[in-house]
């Protein structure tokens, strides 16, 4: 039998098709995400629990003039698969291929560009409010899942709606997981009858709970939906990973991310796993600690699995908090936990701290209290793309006062740095990347005691060019200078406090060269900038850093060397430093 998706180019097309075809279009569609995550791998869960879902939205409202606004977009890739981008999903989260989420500049039916949860009601009700007062035809839906649901944003969303009486169509995509499991009273409540008198108490009219998977009362409960002219939520209860049993079997993530994966004789082999990764080396000194000392606790906002904790949650379940998508709630919960006299590490991603910057300096950092932030993927994240790199955190907390800020280099360095940050009297930060620890270089001895200053890596005796670096980039500056008797490589470790007495001698050579997987404005090299004008310091100094533009998603380490900051770039700049010539 002819297949019914290659022939679907727009949504036209799927509500061109007989109602007795639909069962069959989302089998395909299943069939089509499965091999896909399996070849390049993806956010697999969601999107296959969604997949009755989009269909009937775009049977019954009409992309593009009615706006669909996907929260996050986790679930959205049968929606990119009936919107013209079939023949390309194999380039999925590549360099150059189709982005790892929703992008206006992709098609015209990506409503909203956005990687982070519980954007969706509040930038639905923006779009709907500007059609209203510009006169433009048209509806739109909201489509979020009931994890965006423990998140503060969509609440705010939620109450602006209620009382704007306007028709927003939000329809909540329930499958009882954000990454993981639910966490907090309303994913609970959303299983009673009392779901119904929330959303009415809220000023919308509420239809369900349907079926998520029966298109009949989706369609049907849709189509009232887009006739209402006040506010709807239509409640569609929908299993994550549905129709892949090991997704399905899969109880804490429900395949959440799988791939890439293949079948072999009849059987599921998933890609093996490379070295230990930082945010497992990171878990590992939690770990250590927390059995030192009971007043270590870990907080994180619905990250258990990306930041390796969930068998952390196992062994301490009263002292490993997950408190849903809620960044903001995260850190002020730290800020609560911290003032009874427990030491909070606040395990959190890099551009998911950034949703909570008020409450870094409000509420931690103006009053001083000892809260940790564990700052995974800071730098370049790959496949995840623009929404997920973390580019901006050195630079916006850099200023802040009383808040130390470092790195590690390796994964030996990573005990020593969390025990030096749970011991400051003050708040403190340390970042490291995604991705496996690079091996330790012979040059670099950990030590066990406290962190303090900037680390030589390599001293020449007389040096010709000095790198400053910040994190595992030290390893790459290490290889750009083995060769070179005259070259140094300073490991700075700290950005706040700045190591001065350090970070001079390496100047005082004249030609520096600054390296850090971050924007290079207000980051390490604007510190060491501001020193040596401070200190009338005359040298060259070349920043190598993430420029200034939003890194698409691709291949990290392919990034890595287009962007300079691998070890051949590192070599290069330091060349190009040294061949101008001439006193600095």
């Amino acid at each position: 039998m002819e297949r019914l998706l290659p022939r679907i180019q727009s949504p036209g097309d799927v509500r061109a098709l007989p109602e007795s075809e639909l069962p069959r279009l989302c089998e395909e569609l299943r069939e089509d995400i499965i091999s896909l995550c399996g070849r390049v791998g993806g956010h697999l869960g969601a999107s296959l629990g969604a997949v009755e879902l989009i269909v009937s939205l775009h049977r019954v409202f009409h992309s593009p003039q009615d706006a669909l606004v996907f929260d996050v977009g986790h679930q959205a890739y049968a929606h990119k698969l009936l919107t013209g981008r079939r023949e390309r999903m194999g380039t999925l989260r590549q360099a150059g291929g189709v982005a790892p989420f929703l992008d206006p500049r992709e098609s015209h039916h990506d409503a909203l560009a956005a990687g982070h949860a519980s954007t969706a009601v509040s930038a639905g009700l923006g779009m709907l409010e500007g059609k209203k007062l510009r006169g433009q035809p048209g509806h739109v839906v909201a489509v979020v899942g009931d994890g965006a649901l423990t998140g503060g944003l969509t609440f705010e969303g939620l109450n602006n709606t209620g009382g704007t009486h306007l028709p927003l169509v939000v329809v909540l995509n329930d499958n009882q997981m954000s990454i993981s499991a639910n966490v907090g009273a309303i994913p609970a409540l959303l299983r009673t009858r009392e779901a119904r008198g929330f959303f009415e108490g809220l000023g919308f009219t509420y239809l369900g709970p349907v079926d998520g998977h029966d298109l009949g009362a989706l369609t049907h409960a849709l189509r009232e939906a887009r006739a209402s002219t006040r506010p709807v939520v239509v409640h569609a209860m929908t299993q994550k990973g549905r129709g892949f049993p090991p997704a399905e079997a899969d109880t804490q993530t429900r395949g959440h991310a799988m791939g890439p994966y293949e079948w072999r004789d009849g059987k599921l082999v998933r890609s093996r796993g490379g070295q230990r990764t930082y945010s497992e080396a990171f878990a590992s000194a939690l770990e250590e600690l927390m059995a030192r000392d009971a007043r270590v606790v870990a907080v994180t906002p619905a990250m258990l699995e990306g930041s390796a904790l969930v068998g952390l949650k196992q062994r301490y379940p009263e002292r490993v908090f997950d408190v849903g998508i809620a960044e903001q709630h995260a850190v002020t919960f730290c800020a609560g936990l911290a003032v009874t006299g427990l030491r909070p590490v606040c395990a959190i991603y890099s551009t998911f701290l950034q949703r909570a910057y008020d409450q870094v300096i409000h509420d931690v950092c103006l009053p001083g209290l000892p809260v940790v932030f564990a700052v995974d993927r800071a730098g370049l994240v790959g496949a995840d793309g623009a929404t997920h790199q973390g580019t901006y955190d050195v630079a916006s907390l850099r200023p802040v006062p009383g808040l130390t800020l470092m790195a590690p280099v390796t994964g030996e360095d990573v005990t020593a740095m969390l025990a030096t940050a749970l011991a400051l009297p003050g708040p403190s930060l340390m970042r490291f990347p995604r991705g496996t620890l690079p091996v330790l270089p012979p040059e670099l001895q950990p030590g066990t005691g406290p962190v303090r200053g900037a680390r030589w890596l390599k001293r020449a005796a007389q040096a010709r060019v000095a790198f400053i670096t910040l994190g595992p980039l030290g390893v790459s500056a290490l290889e750009a200078a083995a060769s070179e008797p005259e070259w140094s490589v300073l490991d700075a470790r700290f950005v706040s406090p700045l190591d001065e007495a350090a970070v001079l001698e390496a100047a005082a050579c004249g030609r520096v060269v600054v390296v850090e997987e971050g924007t290079t404005h207000g980051g390490l090299g604007s510190a060491v900038l501001e020193l040596l004008a401070a200190r009338g310091v005359g040298a060259r100094v070349k920043l190598l850093g993430m420029p200034d533009t939003f890194v698409p998603h691709g291949d990290a380490r392919v990034q890595r060397a287009e962007l300079g900051l691998d070890a051949a770039g590192l070599r290069r700049a330091a060349l190009a430093l040294l061949a101008e010539g001439g006193a600095p």
